[in-house]
């Protein structure tokens, strides 16, 4: 009766994601019909790659982890999964749905990325719809860089420019060149989708490719897209990357 009462209670909230329910219903999404294939995309990215993980002691995190849709996921693959959020009313839904799926025993954290400890690592790391609601970019590489111990998977919106050249510093006589790019936009933070604040900075493709590489890792592979995708991969606006140690 009580997992009944946990269903109908599902069953009667709108939800970011489309969670499979036990009923074989489905949750309701607020998101646009337009943007649902995202997560779609997003799912098939990762399981392409998580394919050849053992969950065997492996460990990951879900950074920015909203209502536990990959969270989940990444349990399938992972015998000690943490899930990290900044909305209560996130984590709350994240716990529910958990609970109702079959997974009391993921840990889902009140927290920022900024205030998570990096003496706390995972194996993998995941990062999907943070980087391009922060003002601080950089930071935030940095500091999943310091709590991943063998993968990164970051999907993000990036600038869709590639420009290269010099850019003169101090004099015309010295120059240092261009490794990328980021666009100041307005963000939302009043929205669970949105960052801390109301700026944010959207790195380009290169800037990301350059800053993986110059934060340790030895590779940065970049998603292929299939044509059948959710446009914006296929359009190269948005990117889903795996940067391995």
């Amino acid at each position: 009766m009580e997992t009944m009462n946990e269903l109908e209670d599902v069953k009667n909230q709108k939800w970011f994601y489309e969670f499979n329910l036990p009923d074989g219903s489905i949750t309701e999404s607020y998101l646009p019909q337009v943007a649902r294939q995202v997560h779609a995309t997003r799912q098939k990215a990762l399981r392409h790659y998580l394919r050849g993980w053992g969950s065997d002691g492996a460990t990951a995190f879900d950074i920015s982890c909203h209502e536990g849709f990959f969270t989940l996921m990444l349990r399938e693959y992972f015998h000690f999964v943490v899930g990290l959020d900044k909305n209560v009313e996130s984590l709350l839904k994240a716990k529910q749905i958990s609970s109702l799926l079959g997974h009391p025993e993921i840990d889902f954290q009140h927290s920022t990325l900024e205030d998570w400890s990096e003496d706390r690592c995972a194996d993998f790391v995941l990062c999907f719809g943070l980087l391009y609601h922060v003002e601080n970019p950089i930071q935030i590489l940095r500091k999943l860089s310091a709590v991943t111990l063998k993968t990164l998977c970051i999907e993000t919106q990036v600038l869709p420019y590639a420009v290269t050249g010099p850019i003169e510093d101090g004099s015309y006589l010295w120059q240092r060149e261009t490794c990328g790019l980021f666009g100041l936009c307005v963000d939302y933070s009043h929205r669970p989708e949105g960052g801390l604040t109301d700026l944010a900075l959207v790195p380009s493709r290169q800037a990301l490719e350059f800053l993986l590489l110059h934060l340790g890792f030895k590779t940065v592979t970049f998603y292929k897209p299939d044509i059948d995708d959710y446009e914006q991969f296929v359009r190269g606006h948005r990117v889903v990357i795996f940067a391995e140690r």
